[in-house]
């Protein structure tokens, strides 16, 4: 299905969203994830992210990390399914991961011969989402970029299809590509409402996460916060409460 965007009026979810089941877990208990985040911890993110980043409309918050983290996905995942399942929000997840843009294959391009652009029309990526079933939780996966030869004019709409999430969505999150392997999160961080970091407890170190948030500030992103995975702490779980 194909929509034409200019001649679309109103929320994206005016339109009939086919559903599909989560391929993910549906539950997300203490301890079972390998991010280490406990559910209480995704509340209290969902919270802060909702009064930190004062909208109108619906909040888009990006998640990026600086090196490859196998699990910001499921970080992202989950803070949309618990948002959508336990506060009763209707959330998208957008799984961006994939968004790769390898300047390599633009300067190859100069010394053979011409190879032709991959399409990459926003208005496919909109008549992508799909829905959870059961839940007020939708889908969205960026396809990739390698290959686009010219990205700005869907760096263009951007700011146009953001808004149109806003008007459908309490609230979006997007796991971004990490900034080591692809630029889309720093080409992104101006067109959301907040900018996130995730960093791995004994892994990232203070000047590569530093790097990372002076230039997202530097492309005109907000930072408004940093979310710590695999962190093992030594107080038993059933102490933290208390503490």
């Amino acid at each position: 299905m194909r929509m034409n965007y200019s001649s679309v009026e109103g929320p994206i979810l005016e339109r009939n969203v086919p559903e599909l089941m989560s391929r993910l877990p549906p539950r997300v208990a203490a301890g079972s994830r390998l991010h280490g985040l406990e559910p209480g911890e995704l509340v209290k993110l969902h919270h802060s992210l909702a009064e930190s980043l004062d909208c109108t409309h619906g909040v888009i918050a990006q998640f990026v990390a600086p090196e490859p983290d196998a699990t910001i996905e499921a970080v992202v995942y989950d803070l949309a399914y618990v948002s959508a399942a336990w506060l009763d929000k209707r959330v998208l997840f957008v799984n961006g991961t994939g968004m790769r843009f390898d300047m390599k294959e633009h300067t190859a391009v100069r010394r053979q011969e011409p190879v032709p652009a991959r399409e990459f029309d926003i208005d496919d990526i909109e008549a992508s989402i799909t829905r959870v079933v059961g839940l007020e939780l939708y889908q969205l996966t960026f396809p990739s970029m390698q290959g686009a030869l010219n990205l700005a004019p869907t760096l263009r709409r951007m700011p146009e299809f953001l808004d149109r999430l806003r008007d459908s969505f309490d609230m979006v999150v997007i796991a971004s590509p990490p900034a080591s392997a692809a630029p889309m999160g720093v080409l992104l961080s101006p067109f959301v409402d907040g900018n996130i970091l995730v960093l791995e407890a004994g892994r990232t170190r203070a000047p590569v996460a530093m790097e990372l948030r002076d230039s997202l500030s530097a492309s005109g992103g907000a930072v408004v916060g940093t979310v710590l995975t695999h962190y093992q702490s030594p107080i038993p779980r059933f102490l933290r409460r208390w503490l």
